[in-house]
């Protein structure tokens, strides 16, 4: 019993790691709007690449727990954030009468390298271990950090020409909550939020998960 619950305990403070990145991701998301509003889908995009590199490497060369929590968790999960949310927003650029069609090709283009990613992921860290493998993900966004480039906006960037502008104006000009007064688009939003407050668990506990199913039945 003792052995179990040390190893429930265990699996649960390493699942930290992954749900604080996860968490950082949509926790920080309607910062990154505002950041692509005044900056950019290439300067925002940008950045967010530059720090999940950092916080994947830099996850590469500890073994703390307490450290990855955050560099991996927060670094990288911030990161990520400020590298996906320029993507969604750069498709109104490009597409008006389709923009739904070209999200779910970017949607569905994304689950096929998802599905195959855990498979060579599985063969580089059973080969190289988990350091090299935190490494050369982070190569992955290393060459991001040049595809946003391609990142060619379309739709000019709204400047304020007045001298005299406030901080109030600037606050009411990307923190704009008047869309809440929208009932559809609250039934939305608060809706997506109930569902995925228990969408990502599987991603975190299901392996840990599974190995305790086969530790207990190999006690039994």
């Amino acid at each position: 019993n003792n052995e179990m619950e040390n190893r429930t305990a265990a699996s649960c403070t390493w699942a930290w790691v992954g749900s604080l990145s996860m968490g950082m991701i949509f926790f920080w998301s309607p910062v990154v709007s505002i950041f692509t509003d005044w900056l950019g889908c290439r300067k925002t995009a940008m950045c967010g690449a530059v720090l999940a590199f950092i916080g994947l490497l830099s996850s590469s060369f500890t073994k703390s727990l307490e450290i990855r929590y955050f560099t991996y968790g927060v670094l990288f999960g911030c990161g990520s954030s400020f590298a996906f949310q320029p993507s969604l927003v750069i498709l109104g650029h490009y597409f008006r009468r389709h923009l739904g069609l070209a999200n779910g090709v970017m949607t569905a283009g994304s689950s096929v390298f998802s599905i195959t990613m855990p498979l060579l992921l599985k063969k580089i860290g059973d080969a190289l271990g988990l350091a090299r493998t935190l490494q050369i993900l982070s190569a992955f966004f290393f060459i991001q950090i040049f595809l946003t480039f391609t990142y060619i906006p379309v739709i000019p960037l709204k400047t304020n020409s007045k001298k005299c502008s406030t901080c109030l104006h600037q606050y009411r000009r990307y923190l704009n909550l008047r869309v809440f007064r929208n009932v559809t688009y609250r039934v939305w939003a608060f809706g997506i939020a109930t569902a995925v407050l228990g969408y990502f668990v599987p991603y975190v506990h299901l392996v840990s998960g599974a190995n305790l199913k086969e530790f207990f039945c190999h006690q039994l």
